[in-house]
């Protein structure tokens, strides 16, 4: 199922201006949400990024080792199922952005539609993970318990600490959570695949425990158009700590804003650029 941008929560913006949005907006930007996530981690998406872009969070299928009706167990079968139900949704212009989990989503998506003939999305932007030809971080295990679900929450900077005061909410994410870890494990990076002819965008966190830069970097294999690095101070949720820098980025790759703001960690475009040269910026 795809929901747009009113079946989220936007803040201040009224059904008005999300009928204007729709209406009035030159691209369509398909949003997909972390491991444990879900389209509410897009919520007030819409009115950050202004008229020019219709933000659609995209609601996965479920996903359960189990014989769940409609659930799927493998990447492979997730990225199907999702690109049959977006299809209908592609024809216009439209750009994908995915974080963490979502990035190996989007990605999988952009590469069914090159490979059925259908159009390209006009940018892949993905934030917080590796490129996908590269294995996964290693510390993840898919059979951690829901303390350890936890403990990774709070060490990537998520929501976990809210989560020790709600006990039922914590057993739902942690769930949530292992069943997406044991849907990516199944991930293989198929022979054969070819640079996707859309822009990639690669945005990371300069704290992100599980993705470095060179593991950023190397998205560049993986289009054979332009490809943008840029990192940005913070965590695996490096859009939670500096959201205004976080939107001015994200609305100048989509090409909805001019200048970037400057205290952005830019690194050259031809990915050449010595990451070791990179300083730590103060946490907040």
């Amino acid at each position: 199922m795809v929901h747009t941008v009113r079946s989220v929560p936007v803040g201040t913006a009224t059904g008005t201006a999300d009928d204007l949005r729709a209406r009035t907006a030159r691209l369509r930007l398909f949003c997909f949400h972390h491991a444990g996530g879900s389209p509410w981690s897009f919520a007030g998406w819409g009115r950050r990024l202004g008229l020019d872009v219709e933000v659609v969070p995209v609601t996965l299928p479920p996903r359960s080792a189990s014989a769940t009706p409609g659930a799927v167990s493998t990447m492979d079968a997730l990225v199907r199922e999702v690109t049959r139900q977006l299809t209908p949704s592609l024809a216009e212009p439209y750009a994908f952005y995915g974080h963490s989990m979502g990035a190996l989503v989007a990605h999988g998506v952009a590469q069914r539609q090159v490979a059925q003939g259908r159009r390209a999305p006009d940018r892949l932007v993905v934030g917080a993970h590796r490129a996908p030809h590269l294995p996964p971080a290693l510390h993840l295990n898919v059979g951690l318990s829901d303390r350890a679900v936890l403990e990774l929450l709070l060490g990537l900077g998520g929501a976990g600490r809210l989560l020790r005061e709600n006990p039922r909410r914590m057993r739902a994410v942690t769930s949530r959570l292992r069943e997406d870890l044991r849907v990516s494990a199944t991930y293989r990076h198929p022979a054969g695949h070819r640079p996707l002819p859309s822009p990639i965008h690669v945005l990371f966190g300069t704290h992100d425990p599980l993705v470095s830069a060179e593991d950023a970097a190397a998205w560049r294999a993986h289009t054979s158009a332009r490809f943008t690095l840029r990192a940005l101070p913070g965590g695996h949720f490096f859009q939670q700590d500096d959201k205004e820098l976080f939107f001015t980025e994200l609305s100048r790759v989509l090409g909805t804003a001019g200048t970037p703001d400057s205290t952005s960690v830019h690194l050259d475009e031809t990915g050449l650029e010595p990451f070791a040269g990179l300083g730590d910026p103060n946490r907040q």
